[in-house]
């Protein structure tokens, strides 16, 4: 089969949920023999240039990209208050992709264009005239698969924040994109999200599309062997801060819950990694509290140290680097939102708390044992074994998109 996958960021490097996920699925396609085209928007924050892509990657398919500009600017939000628009949106829109996604279309046969999340419908109408002005892609299959139900995260956000002006603002800001992704959600032709729970949301709202949810899948030929740090006091996390639930998560994290830890447990240290890092948290100076900053390697950092933490508490979705922790074996310790869409089995294979007592005392209790680590590291593997294979998923997907009536 041919596949033209379009994304938001190039995805290389692949260091973030975002781009794992996508290139997970461009590595399946090709794993079953499948030509996938890449598109993709380049943004300033997450530029890379295509042709110098690993040959492993390159080798995947063919990628494309166009340079854009989407910092957020107080001169483009005040404008955008005057529109109808969704200004998280619009930053995303280009002329030049679209003019890219419309040549492709015309051009190239395929059998179905899959559209990584929900601020790739802002090309929904060229898409769309592009398929009927084509020879050979007058019947192809438009899916879209959201990452996440995107007004979720900012009504989350709105509803914690303290400052009046910055709670408005964000009320205003999921208002928006909530109209535009319950606009667009019925524009495919096939609508597979990536959890359940963001399935039965839009369901709810009138979500009338061939769908199904099929989570994000980790790559492996055989499960990697569980490394046990070598430190059994340490509690890591990593993410990029500039993901607002990130840093809302970890800066819940420092204030209410690290001094419980350290109560009990005085020599516990908290390793902090992730890309930009606001000024305020890289020059913290807090008992036990070390800033790593972007790490090459993930997995070397999450696997040095005892346990990983997922505190957020907005979000919608499917958490990637949770799957990819799992896959490794590794102890975690999530709210209800940070392990959302999950198939997990609390105190089996991830331990769940969700006030900041709750969530001291879950990591104290695992850095206090070494067979409460093994068994949720060894129950995790299990899982994502069973759940999350990215060669099954892949062929889900496309077998799914084959079976629409």
């Amino acid at each position: 089969m041919r596949i033209l996958q379009l994304t938001k960021k190039v995805p290389y490097p692949i260091k973030d949920g975002e781009v794992i996920g996508i290139i997970n699925l461009t590595i399946g396609f090709a794993g079953h023999g499948h030509f996938v085209h890449v598109l993709s928007l380049n943004t300033n924050k997450h530029h890379f240039n295509v042709a110098e892509l690993p040959a492993a990657i390159a080798a995947l398919g063919k990628f494309e990209a166009v340079d854009i500009h989407t910092d957020v600017t107080i001169s483009g939000a005040l404008k955008n208050l005057f529109t109808n628009s969704s200004y998280n949106v619009e930053r995303f829109y280009s002329k030049a992709f679209e003019q890219l996604i419309y040549n492709t279309i015309v051009n190239e046969p395929f059998d179905f264009i899959l559209l990584e999340g929900i601020y790739l419908m802002r090309y929904i109408d060229a898409i769309k005239a592009a398929r009927k002005a084509s020879k050979h892609n007058q019947h192809i299959l438009i899916v879209q698969r959201p990452q996440n139900v995107e007004y979720k995260i900012w009504e989350r956000l709105a509803e914690q924040e303290q400052q009046p002006l910055k709670r408005f603002y964000l009320s205003f800001l999921a208002k928006r994109m909530k109209a535009f992704e319950l606009k667009m959600m019925n524009e495919a032709d096939v609508f597979i999200p990536v959890s359940q729970t963001d399935l039965d949301i839009f369901q709810s709202h009138g979500c009338n599309l061939y769908s199904k949810a099929i989570p994000t899948g980790y790559v492996f030929d055989t499960l990697p062997p569980i490394e046990y740090s070598a430190e059994t006091n340490t509690v890591a996390f990593i993410g990029g801060m500039d993901w607002m639930p990130n840093r809302e998560g970890v800066e819940w994290f420092l204030d209410e819950v690290w001094d419980n830890v350290l109560a009990v447990l005085p020599d516990a240290k908290f390793y902090l990694a992730g890309r930009n890092f606001p000024d305020e948290i890289k020059s913290l100076k807090q008992q036990g509290v070390f800033i790593v900053g972007e790490v090459e390697d993930a997995k070397q950092f999450i696997q040095s140290h005892a346990v990983s933490i997922v505190p957020l508490f907005a979000g919608s979705g499917m958490r990637v680097k949770i799957v990819e922790a799992m896959a490794w074996g590794r102890a975690i310790v999530s709210t209800s939102i940070g392990a959302e869409s999950l198939a997990y089995t609390h105190q089996k294979d991830i331990l769940i708390a969700d006030t900041a007592s709750d969530f001291a005392n879950a990591i104290i209790a695992v850095l206090q044992s070494a067979e409460t680590r093994k068994k949720l590291g060894e129950n995790a593997q299990l899982l994502i074994a069973e759940k999350y294979d990215n060669r099954k998923i892949s062929s889900a997907i496309v077998e799914f998109v084959n079976s629409r009536p």
